[in-house]
C-alpha cells in the first residue's frame, strides 16, 4: 500500500508541471518545424553550426533514440559532424517539458542547471568533434541510420510530417494539442517506469542508504552514477523521480545530477548508430564529454551555496498535496491509460 501511495505522491507533484510542459512542448513543436531546424543547422558552418544545433536542441523534448533520425537528416542537410554531435549531446539531456518537471521535484537549482549543463557539454563536444574532423569533407553523407531499440512507443512520429495541404486545414490550437499528445505518447512507458522505480526506492530503500554505501565520498558516487546511467536508459523526464528519490535516501545532489545527465544522454544500444553518423573516434569523444562533463557539473552543483532537497516525502504524506495536484494526477493517469491502450490496439492491428 505504501508503494502505491508513494507512486501517487510523486505523480501528483509532477502532474501539473508535466501537463503544462507538454503543452509548451507542443507549441515549440509547431513553431519550430523540422524543415526550419534542418536549414538553420545545415547552412551554418564551423562554431556557428554547433551553436545553432545546441540552441535548437536544448528545448526540444526528444529522447536519445528519437534524436538519431533527426541527426541523420541534419547531416544530409549539410550540417557538420560537430553540429550533429552537439545536437546529439544536448538534445536528450533536457527539454522544455523536463525543465518544468525538474522544478516540480528538485527545485529551481536543478531546473536551471540542467539546460545550462546540456548547452555547455553540447558546445564542447560539438567543437571538439569539429576539430577532430576538420580535414574531412562535410559533404560526406552518413549511411542510413538503422532502426534501433527505442524507449518510446512512437519514435516514428519524429519522421512523420503532415502534408502542406493537411497542415493548412488544421487549426493552430489543434496542431499544438496534437503535437503535445504525440510527445506525451513517446514518454509514457519510460515515465511510468521512472515513477515506479522512484516509489520503490522511496519506500523500500533505508534512510541514508546511498550516503552509507559510498561513505559520503562523491569521487566514488559520481563515477558509480555514470556506470549505472550508461546502460539504464531513461528519458530526461523519467529520470527526474528516480534522481529525487535517490537524493532523499542520502545521495548527494551532485551525484544525482550526474545520473540526470548520463541516463538520458547516453543510450548504450545506440552508440553504434551514433558512430555511423559522426565516426568511431568522435563517438568516443561524444561519450567522454557527457561522462566527464556530468561529473564536473555534479561537482559544481555540490559547490553551489543553495540547499537542494527533493520534494518527495519519505513518509509519502498525500494529505500535503493540493486538490489541484490530485486532479492533475487524475487527468495524467487517464491520459497514460488512453495512450497505452491506443498503442496496444495499433500494434494488434499492425
Amino acid at each position: 500500500m505504501k508503494i502505491l501511495v508513494a507512486f501517487w505522491n510523486v505523480l501528483a507533484m509532477m502532474a501539473p508541471w508535466l501537463l503544462g510542459g507538454f503543452l509548451l512542448a507542443g507549441v515549440v513543436g509547431v513553431l519550430m518545424p523540422r524543415e526550419w531546424a534542418e536549414k538553420a543547422m545545415g547552412k551554418a558552418k564551423g562554431w556557428k553550426g554547433v551553436l545553432n544545433a545546441v540552441l535548437i536542441g536544448v528545448p526540444l523534448p526528444i529522447c536519445s533514440c528519437g534524436v538519431l533520425p533527426l541527426a541523420q537528416a541534419l547531416r544530409k542537410s549539410g550540417a557538420s559532424k560537430g553540429a550533429a554531435a552537439g545536437f546529439l549531446i544536448s538534445t536528450p539531456q533536457t527539454g522544455i517539458d523536463s525543465i518544468l518537471a525538474t522544478y516540480a521535484l528538485l527545485g529551481p537549482v536543478f531546473a536551471i542547471a540542467r539546460p545550462i549543463a546540456a548547452f555547455l557539454t553540447g558546445i564542447i563536444g560539438g567543437e571538439t568533434v569539429n576539430l577532430m574532423t576538420k580535414s574531412e569533407k562535410d559533404s560526406d553523407e552518413p549511411s542510413t541510420v538503422k532502426k534501433s531499440h527505442c524507449c518510446c512507443c512512437c519514435c516514428g512520429s519524429h519522421e512523420k510530417e503532415a502534408s502542406p495541404d493537411q497542415a493548412k486545414k488544421e487549426n493552430v490550437v489543434l496542431k499544438v494539442l496534437k503535437k503535445s499528445d504525440e510527445l506525451f505518447a513517446e514518454i509514457v512507458k519510460p515515465l511510468s517506469f521512472g515513477l515506479v522505480v522512484a516509489a520503490l526506492v522511496t519506500v523500500l530503500v533505508p534512510e541514508n542508504f546511498f550516503a552509507t554505501a559510498f561513505g559520503g565520498n562523491d569521487f566514488l558516487a559520481m563515477p558509480a552514477m555514470v556506470i549505472i546511467g550508461f546502460p539504464m536508459y531513461v528519458c530526461s523526464t523519467a529520470s527526474i523521480p528516480i534522481a529525487a528519490s535517490m537524493v532523499l535516501k542520502g545521495l548527494t545532489p551532485g551525484a544525482a545530477f550526474v545520473f540526470l545527465m548520463v541516463g538520458p544522454a547516453i543510450n548504450a544500444a545506440s552508440l553504434s548508430t551514433v558512430a555511423t553518423l559522426i565516426g568511431k573516434k568522435p563517438t568516443i569523444v561524444y561519450a567522454l564529454v557527457i561522462s566527464l562533463g556530468a561529473i564536473l557539473c555534479g561537482i559544481a552543483v555540490n559547490m553551489l551555496p543553495f540547499e537542494v532537497l527533493p520534494r518527495i516525502s519519505a513518509c509519502c504524506e498525500v494529505e500535503q498535496l493540493s486538490i489541484f495536484e490530485h486532479v492533475a494526477a487524475g487527468i495524467l493517469v487517464i491520459l497514460i491509460a488512453k495512450t497505452i491502450r491506443s498503442t496496444n490496439t495499433l500494434r494488434r492491428v499492425i
